[in-house]
């Protein structure tokens, strides 16, 4: 006959709150404190260059001259193209708006609550790029393709809706010329990654259609040129290449924490149990 003594359901409650304060009390307010600072400094970044329109021109037309080099100058053929398709483009100008910013905050959100274990990596990828990206607006300003109607561009947001820059709040916050690289793709591409890295559902494959469908929201829209897109990925690409030696030598670091942890919880079972025959 076996009789075993089960741990105490105090201490048990005392490891759940301390599990979850881990999680949700310290761990949440720093991951809102960096959010806060990341807002601040997407602001302060827009007032490095909202006096740069000329730059911001005769950058544009460099980005012309290389996408006609590299024979990829061709979105206003392909928003011509879609502009009669009204149903279209008013799913693409709110698929642009909305999936950017609640996108994210959903896949984030996922990632913290459901794949946590994967989170620190993810979030570490968004921060470097997004940062870069900032870098690289304020060296690089740019304006978007809807800047120029008499190339044939359309501004899709302001002809259909919703019209987001007429926004006090969000003119106020936005940095029209900030096209490359495409935050847009970028945390798309980030958001895909992360959630296709951390699940082992057959199903997650799906998630790779929200940075393909960005991709043809943000040309549609005449937000971004091509090289804009290119850019992202190139810039997310190297952040994950920069970021790997990073979290192998984590890996390296939490393994044996997490042996030591194992072994403690073997030795706990096998002090509380007791076997009689």
């Amino acid at each position: 006959m076996a009789q075993s003594v089960t741990t105490s359901p105090d201490t048990a409650s005392h490891s759940s709150a301390s599990h979850a304060w881990d999680r949700f009390g310290w761990s949440l307010s720093r991951e809102i404190t960096l959010l806060v600072l990341g807002l601040l400094a997407y602001r302060t970044a827009r007032l490095f260059v909202k006096d740069e329109i000329d730059q911001a021109f005769a950058n544009t037309q460099r980005v012309i001259h290389w996408e006609r080099t590299l024979g990829i100058f061709n979105e206003v053929d392909l928003q011509s193209s879609i502009l009669p398709n009204d149903a279209l483009i008013w799913g693409l100008n709110r698929y642009y708006f909305f999936a950017h910013f609640l996108g994210t905050a959903l896949w984030v959100c996922w990632m913290f609550i459901r794949h946590h274990d994967h989170y620190g990596r993810i979030r570490r990828v968004l921060l470097g790029t997004t940062f870069s990206a900032l870098t690289i607006h304020i060296l690089f300003p740019l304006a978007p393709p809807r800047w120029f109607p008499r190339m044939g561009f359309v501004d899709t947001l302001q002809t259909y809706g919703p019209k987001i820059y007429d926004s006090e709040a969000i003119a106020n916050t936005a940095n029209q010329i900030a096209a490359m690289p495409s935050l847009h793709v970028g945390w798309a591409l980030i958001g895909s990654w992360g959630l296709i890295k951390a699940s082992s559902s057959p199903r997650r494959w799906l998630v790779s259609l929200h940075p393909a469908i960005m991709i043809a929201a943000v040309v549609v829209t005449g937000n971004h040129w091509w090289l804009d897109v290119f850019g992202a990925a190139a810039l997310v690409a190297l952040v994950i290449a920069i970021d790997a030696p990073i979290q192998k030598q984590l890996d390296r670091r939490h393994k044996p924490t997490a042996d030591t942890a194992q072994c403690d919880a073997d030795e706990v079972t096998d002090d509380n149990s007791v076997v009689a025959g």
